[in-house]
């Protein structure tokens, strides 16, 4: 009967997805957890936990979970919480008995207002980004989240934090809580108290991370992990295992006590943890400061060709200099001409003052600019910026880096810039912290390129197909040795 209720399950999943758009589902995190993938989660619970257990799963969605959990004993008594009416309908019609309660509700509104602790949590809780949250939603969670484990987020949290928080903090004293959640967690800045959380509040005992290239989900792009929390504080000696790969068979274990990993900025990239304390002490940071380039609003409109906007009557004395994006342009080197105009590109940005107000502006230039379409004039950053046409330009950095990259031979490029182009927000620029001879700058960029690429991916984070990122911060933190 179980078997025919999950394919019957899959079924229902398959025509919600189909029902609902990437962005809608994107904006929601509701990403469902493939039938395998539960399964394995559960076993491991299953193993950590009494046969007779209270199981809550707070996102329940159709039940994957739940039907794992039901394959495997049936003595768990189990609550699911889901707020979707038509997700709750088919989990109600599916999984409803003596021993599995289904509730429509939202679960932050269900954990207000139950007083019932549970012996275990299981959940992939949506993974909906914080811009996609409301600021009234945000001080709800926020508030909620502080009271049930006295960690206060960032407003930069997004929707699967407050879950992690609130449901660890649901559960009985040697509780466990199983966790399929975004492996960024382990390493933004606004993770940080909850992995302070994890060390010294409550004991991780297990994280697994998914190899980057292998998504859990076909339409999440996020990589993935399983966090296991026991809710226990750690003692002196507590550690936590580390796994990669498969989730079952992993091809790599690493264990680390709390009291080393509490002191950890990053948890991402720990296959090759000793605990032995890094000797060299130099950083990218002692020499440079990192600034992302300017966001535009719409690149396709404030850049163009330079001989594009000369053909629109655009001066030069309106434009600047600006590279193309690193998806096109390929060099290690920009060079100049004597203008200070770069020899490898023609790209051109419109750069208005902020001191110029529209009636002073060359009748071409207004011209141009009462072109700007609806749809680029309503945009959240031409809203939000006075005048909307005045961008503001970042200053020429003389040395560039390409901070987002999927390959695993050159993840980031350093380009030597020797021209008076600025960059847009899909570069990050190095400015040196004191004067800098050319050869110097040449010696660092070189160095810079040389660095390993596992060591340049280890000092960065990983996204959902491979996608690899720097961060102005981690950039910062790279060793460096003159």
């Amino acid at each position: 009967m179980r078997n025919k209720n999950e394919l019957a399950r899959q079924k229902e999943q398959e025509l919600f997805d189909s029902s609902h758009s990437q962005e809608e589902r994107n904006e929601r995190g509701q990403f469902a957890t493939p039938y395998s993938l539960a399964l394995a989660i559960a076993k491991d619970l299953f193993s950590r936990i009494r046969k007779d257990a209270s199981v809550l799963e707070p996102s329940c969605g159709t039940g994957a979970f739940i039907s794992a959990l039901l394959s495997i004993s049936d003595q768990f008594r189990i609550t699911g919480v889901e707020k979707d009416p038509r997700l709750y309908k088919t989990a109600q019609e599916l999984w409803s008995s003596d021993a599995c309660q289904i509730i429509n509700n939202d679960f932050f509104d269900y954990a207000s207002m139950e007083s019932r602790q549970f012996d275990a949590i299981i959940s992939n809780p949506p993974y909906s980004r914080h811009h996609h949250l409301s600021l009234s939603e945000k001080h709800f969670y926020s508030q909620l989240t502080t009271n049930f484990s006295g960690v206060c987020l960032s407003g930069l949290a997004g929707l699967h934090a407050y879950f992690l928080l609130t449901g660890t903090g649901m559960l009985k004293e040697d509780g466990v809580g199983s966790w399929l959640i975004p492996s960024e967690l382990f390493s933004v800045n606004y993770g940080s108290p909850i992995r302070k959380f994890l060390t010294q509040t409550v004991s991780l005992e297990r994280i697994h991370f998914f190899d980057p290239e292998n998504l859990q989900f076909d339409d999440a792009l996020v990589t993935s992990c399983v966090a296991i929390i026991r809710k226990k504080k750690p003692s002196s000696n507590s550690s936590a295992v580390f796994t990669y790969g498969d989730f079952q068979s992993p091809r790599k274990t690493v264990t680390i006590p709390l009291q080393n990993l509490s002191n950890l900025s990053k948890w991402q990239h720990l296959e090759d943890y000793t605990g032995q304390a890094k000797t060299n002490s130099q950083v990218l940071g002692d020499y440079f400061k990192a600034k992302r380039g300017i966001a535009t609003g719409s690149n396709s409109f404030f850049i163009r060709p330079r001989n594009e906007w000369h053909e629109e009557g655009i001066s030069d004395e309106w434009l600047a200099p600006i590279l193309p994006s690193p998806r096109t342009f390929h060099l290690s080197e920009v060079t100049s001409d004597e203008s200070g105009w770069p020899q490898e590109s023609n790209s051109a940005l419109l750069n208005i003052p902020k001191s110029s107000s529209y009636s002073e502006l060359p009748s071409p230039v207004r011209k141009y600019l009462d072109r700007c379409p609806e749809k680029i004039r309503n945009g959240y950053i031409l809203r939000h910026r006075t005048p909307w046409y005045s961008i503001g330009r970042a200053d020429s950095a003389p040395i560039i880096c390409t901070y987002m990259s999927r390959s695993e031979k050159t993840p980031f490029r350093f380009i030597r810039n020797r021209s008076n182009a600025t960059m847009t927000n899909t570069y990050l620029g190095l400015y040196p912290q004191t004067s800098m001879s050319d050869i110097e700058l040449d010696n660092m960029c070189e160095t810079l390129n040389s660095i390993p690429a596992d060591v340049l991916i280890k000092g960065g984070r990983e996204y959902g197909g491979g996608l690899k990122k720097l961060e102005p911060r981690e950039l910062m933190s790279l060793p460096v040795s003159l």
